[in-house]
């Protein structure tokens, strides 16, 4: 594995040297403003970034050449999504038909710059990560010689990778058949492929409010508070009354709960069994998103209807494939109802980069293992550090005896601390050694500074910082997703940076 103790210049992918990496290195607080803000001196040095949030630059050029091929003006913008599938997802969510030009079973939708609808028709494809695929692109612009040769990786075989990694997730989750799994374009696709699900499911009932229990993630958040008819963020689950009155005093308007195991960034546990068990009573479709969790680390499915996992992280490990997955509870009578409605809205990724997340899971187990044995090493040294004024983790008090109900064994811990230190976050955040950028879940550690590029525009004001505070959400928090380097290494560039 290469060592990204040493620090990687601004705009460098990372993983580095990768065109199809899913990060970017931001080493410093001036260049994570730099992006927040669109300066070219920042985003003119970007090789890559999130996808969903960042063109990446294979999809780029193929961009270029679509336009170039089909003599569309400069006046037009070009959307790029994976197939007819997200076709037909867009034009059923806006109710009419968008001007399209196709390229080897790629769509790439015509829309005027000045429209008025142009920004919320981005940022429903971003929401639902029905975006073109890196490996697609960079395949087809192999077949046309556009690129001379594509990059060298290893891959699973084509007519097993599938197969493979629906199997290694259902014994993970103990989903049982492999039916019970689907593959999604990305974690963002999975989680509104359900959401979509639901909300056919409860079309003609008076069910039409979605509760979010807990802070969730950002993309996950809008898509509830766009897409659903009433939202409700009951704030924090570390005290489940509020939530559970709620659920009891409203049970009747209720379509599904949301939640995370355990949340980003705070990573609070809700007690998933005693949430489950009154969804039960009530017949409330429980989504849990696995993601930092993992099925490794933590005994999901057994108390929800169904859990999605973002495989992009800690599954890939190698912060190079977008991919999401849906996992059905086998003894869900709900689930089975939902069956048939999630595919509607689920985008089937592209077979390569099936086959790389096949060969990239093949130390999934192993590495959450060495990521849990590193994260118990680094929280006890964050506690004890008088740079730490905070550290949120899965042991906090305040949700820690519902992570261990759920908890698979006494050393599993999921792979992410968020810190908030005594000083501005400038301070520590560039003198640290560490990859810094967007994501989790790779396998060298990654340093993230959440709240400036999941909230930006609320860090910018003191009225935004005022309430993101009153959320628990600190705008100087770091996030740290911790990799499977030897953990001396890991506290040895914390203490360089004089945490």
């Amino acid at each position: 594995m290469t060592s990204y103790f040493t620090p990687v210049p601004l705009g460098k992918s990372l993983p580095q040297d990768n065109p199809h990496a899913v990060s970017v290195s931001l080493p410093t607080m001036a260049d994570v403003i730099g992006y927040e803000e669109n300066d070219p001196a920042v985003v003119d040095r970007m090789e890559s970034g999130y996808p969903r949030f960042f063109m990446n630059k294979l999809v780029g050029v193929l961009c270029e050449a679509t336009r170039k091929i089909h003599r569309i003006p400069d006046s037009v913008e070009l959307l790029p999504l994976m197939s007819h599938q997200s076709l037909s997802i867009v034009e059923r969510k806006f109710a009419s038909a968008i001007k399209c030009v196709e390229e080897e079973g790629c769509v790439f939708l015509l829309v005027e710059k000045g429209s008025d609808n142009l920004q919320e028709i981005k940022d429903f494809i971003r929401h639902t990560g029905i975006l073109l695929s890196s490996r697609k692109a960079e395949d087809i612009l192999f077949s046309k010689g556009i690129i001379p040769v594509k990059f060298d990786e290893s891959l699973a075989d084509e007519k097993e990778a599938s197969v493979s990694v629906k199997t290694l997730l259902s014994e993970a989750y103990g989903a049982g058949l492999v039916e019970n799994i689907f593959l999604a374009n990305s974690g963002m696709n999975a989680v509104y492929a359900v959401f979509e699900a639901i909300n056919r499911f409860q079309s003609n009932t008076p069910r039409q409010s979605v509760i979010q229990a807990g802070w969730l993630y950002l993309d996950t958040l809008e898509i509830i508070r766009k897409y659903s008819n009433d939202s409700i963020l009951v704030n924090s689950v570390a005290d489940p009354a509020a939530l559970e009155a709620r659920i009891i005093s409203e049970h009747d308007t209720i379509g599904a709960v949301f939640t995370e195991v355990p949340n980003n960034p705070l990573l609070e546990c809700v007690d998933l069994p005693r949430l489950y068990q009154l969804c039960q009573v009530y017949e409330i479709p429980l989504i849990v998103d696995a993601t930092i969790g993992t099925a490794f680390n933590l005994d999901v499915l057994p108390y929800c209807d169904i859990a999605v996992e973002s495989l992009t992280k800690f599954a890939c490990g190698k912060g190079d494939v977008l991919m999401g997955a849906v996992i059905l509870n086998p003894q869900s009578k709900l689930a089975g109802k939902l069956h048939c409605h999630i595919s509607q809205n689920l985008v089937e990724p592209y077979a390569r980069d099936i086959q790389r997340l096949a060969v990239n899971m093949e130390g999934y187990a192993a590495r959450v293992q060495t990521v849990s044995g590193n994260t118990k090493r680094i929280l006890e040294y964050l506690e004890q550090s008088p740079a730490v004024s905070r550290v949120h983790s899965v042991l906090h008090p305040g949700s820690c005896a519902n992570f261990q109900k759920i908890r698979k064994n006494p050393d599993a811990l999921p792979g992410l601390i968020s810190v908030v230190f005594d000083k501005g976050l400038k301070y520590y955040y560039d003198r640290l050694r560490f990859a810094k950028g967007p994501t989790l879940g790779t396998e060298f550690t990654l340093a993230m500074p959440y709240v400036y590029l999941a909230h930006y525009d609320m860090v910018k004001t003191p009225a935004g910082r005022a309430a993101l505070e009153r959320k628990g959400l600190h705008p100087e928090l770091l996030r740290i997703s911790i990799g499977t380097e030897p953990a001396d290494e890991i506290i040895r560039a914390l203490k360089e940076a004089g945490i």
